[in-house]
């Protein structure tokens, strides 16, 4: 990896974690092994009463943190699911979803209003129905009709209870017999990322802290994440989120093959543009052939006028490991994106601004 001579970072890095980090976002990120132990033994109270011989599709309704739990079950169970899986991100459901339909409504505070419209719709089109949700008015309503309702502990940041969105997920794609037997994943999933805070953590040598020198090497930068379609495309939507919730910067995301038919004619016409990217590749050693002969064509289209591409790849054996190292990378990179740039990686002021606004809008 090439990182131009930006391995050191200008301030004493504990110093600032506990200047900025007002919050303490760190250890909401350190502690994702943590999050799966307490996921797995959560909920075991809640029963599914459906069988996976009477639905013929499953739709996840949510939004941003809470819709991208949808993303990472979609992309581990492509390969196994024998129904389709469909990620409902808008006030709207699809007029296919009928009674033949598993609605999932997932929504961290429970007061989403785009997942409660599509928990109204779901319940008009006869739909069977999950939440998951740590309260909030689709939590009580739920409750009160008896649907099966996953609860998860409160307190976090939506982004920051990704395992905890994930792990019910995981539990309802098992008992409908869409994905196979998943603790052993588990446990790889926290030994891989146990030791990858061993060595990316604050205390760790910045020379070899593969996430803060992408932070450094973005400074100033657009992040701009490639990753192949299939199973590290969600963790390209994920690195994309966390850069602009964290670290308060634009960056944006696509998939290959896809950006070969349309994005990559972008660059090279203005080299000053270009240089103002920081194009990230998250690989994984399962993508299809002639994807990663796209990639290694692609990366020497954009080195001509931009900067070095970066690689990150993914680490384990199962597709659950080798998915949550890649994100936890992505969310390491985005909290010292976060530092470097001099914020706090918690607060979300316009996001907390627009919602103000459109609470006055109503009636």
């Amino acid at each position: 990896m090439n990182f131009s001579g930006k391995e050191s970072f200008p301030m004493d890095l504990q110093e600032t974690v506990q200047r900025l980090d007002k919050s303490d976002m760190l250890s909401k990120i350190r502690l994702m092994p943590e999050h799966f132990k307490q996921a797995m033994a959560a909920n075991e109270d809640v029963v599914i009463p459906y069988s996976g011989r009477d639905i013929a599709k499953i739709v996840i309704a949510g939004m941003g943190g809470s819709a991208i739990s949808g993303d990472v079950i979609r992309c581990l169970a492509a390969a196994t699911a024998t129904v389709p899986v469909f990620v409902n991100r808008n006030y709207d459901l699809p007029a296919w979803v009928g009674e033949d339909t598993l609605v999932i409504v997932s929504s961290y505070s429970g007061n989403t209003e785009e997942s409660l419209a599509a928990y109204e719709q779901a319940q008009q089109a006869g739909a069977r129905m999950i939440c998951i949700t740590s309260g909030g008015r689709l939590g009580e309503d739920a409750r009160s009709k008896g649907y099966p309702v996953f609860t998860l502990p409160p307190g976090y940041p939506p982004r920051t209870a990704l395992v905890f969105l994930t792990v019910p997920l995981l539990k309802i794609f098992h008992a409908l017999g869409h994905i196979g037997e998943f603790s052993a994943a588990v446990e790889e999933t926290c030994s891989v990322i146990e030791g990858f805070w061993s060595t990316y953590s604050p205390e760790s040598d910045p020379k070899h802290n593969v996430p803060l020198l992408v932070a450094r090497q973005c400074e100033g930068l657009m992040p701009v994440i490639y990753s192949c379609s299939g199973l590290l495309e969600v963790a390209g939507v994920r690195w994309r989120g966390q850069f602009s919730e964290n670290a308060e910067v634009l960056a944006f995301s696509n998939t290959f093959p896809e950006m070969n038919h349309n994005e990559i004619v972008g660059w090279g016409l203005h080299p000053e543009l270009d240089k103002a990217m920081q194009v990230i590749y998250l690989r994984d050693r399962a993508d299809n052939e002639r994807n990663q002969k796209r990639m290694d064509i692609v990366r020497e289209i954009i080195e001509t006028t931009s900067n070095p591409v970066l690689e990150i790849w993914s680490s384990g054996e199962s597709s659950l490991a080798r998915l949550f190292s890649t994100i936890f990378i992505g969310d390491l990179a985005s909290y010292y994106a976060a530092l470097v740039n001099g914020v706090d990686p918690t607060p979300v002021d316009t996001i907390d601004y627009l919602k103000k606004s459109l609470a006055g809008t109503k009636g």
